[in-house]
């Protein structure tokens, strides 16, 4: 038996300054860590507070700093709204082997980061290891269009799934800034191959809840796949898909009862490349802003 000391880890979490639910965030993530540490790991946190003025954010985070001295976090402040930039501020910070990045309106799960640490330490040929992204749907404005945006979610396409993850820290070193779409960067540039979903390691998620903002997200979802094709062909790499469509799961997995949900689905998903694509040929940059209809008042408390 190695006498070794397990890999430090450090757990990044990217969010803008108007973020309202990053305390719960940062407190599910503190449980989640927890049996790290207990079992001898080091383990270090990284906030990344991110966007123009000092929002609660950032008074989250630092309260979060001063009240969890175990977790050595070191806060980081930017004033551009640039997710990738965050990203790549968060690695340059992190002198960890491991390292989880991490949405701030999510809900971590107690033994996420145990299962994510242990899958990818177990399979030498891994770089990262996502979380199972879970909607929650308990919410009463959950309506059709919260279901129709968590469909996808019950099937791994072997991407990485960007709300939770833990990867290796050598294997990328930096992202471009003003990506639309880091976590399929990250499958495009690491490969499906090199990737692992953990069913057993969840993150719970709130989907967009309201027509407008789900083709919001359906758009720059759409956009930032057209903005990597353009890197990759720019690049001079071949084209290829991002995500492997696991079509016998997919005919399996969908009923009768799911038409509705899939037919809201497929029109969102191809009026949104619709208008990425006019977009792209005309010039025309589109935005990343946050779904405030997946996002939950400061005030609430999350349900069990």
């Amino acid at each position: 038996m190695s006498a070794m000391a397990p890999a430090a880890l450090t757990v990044g979490v990217l969010c803008r300054a108007d973020e309202p639910a990053v305390e719960r965030t940062l407190g599910s993530l503190a449980a989640a860590a927890a049996p790290l540490a207990d079992a001898g790991r080091e383990v270090r946190f990284a906030v990344c507070v991110n966007g123009p003025g000092a929002g609660p954010a950032l008074e989250a985070a630092r309260a979060f700093a001063a009240r969890e001295p175990r977790w050595r976090t070191t806060v980081i402040v930017d004033g551009r709204a640039d997710k990738a930039r965050a990203w790549n501020l968060v690695r340059s910070a992190c002198t960890t082997p491991l390292v989880a990045f991490c949405d701030a309106d999510v809900e971590v799960a107690p033994d996420a980061l145990s299962r994510l640490v242990a899958a990818l330490e177990a399979d030498p040929c891994a770089l990262l290891a996502s979380a199972r992204q879970v909607a929650r749907l308990d919410a009463p404005a959950a309506g059709t269009v919260a279901r129709a945006a968590s469909l996808p979610y019950r099937f791994d396409f072997r991407v990485v799934g960007g709300r939770l993850y833990v990867m290796r820290t050598a294997a990328v070193e930096r992202m471009p800034e003003g990506l639309l779409l880091e976590d399929g960067w990250l499958s495009a540039r690491l490969g499906n191959d090199a990737l692992r979903t953990v069913h057993d390691a969840e993150v719970h998620f709130r989907p967009a809840a309201t027509l407008a903002d789900y083709f919001r997200e359906r758009l720059r979802t759409e956009a930032g796949k057209i903005q990597i094709r353009e890197q990759r062909r720019a690049a001079g790499a071949p084209p290829r898909p991002i995500a492997r469509y696991p079509w016998r799961d997919l005919v399996a997995g969908l009923g009768l009862a799911d038409a509705p949900l899939v037919a809201l689905n497929l029109a969102v998903r191809l009026g949104a490349r619709a208008v990425a694509e006019l977009a792209a040929r005309g010039g025309r940059r589109i935005g990343w802003a946050p779904i405030a209809s997946s996002k939950l008042p400061r005030t609430e408390v999350p349900t069990p």
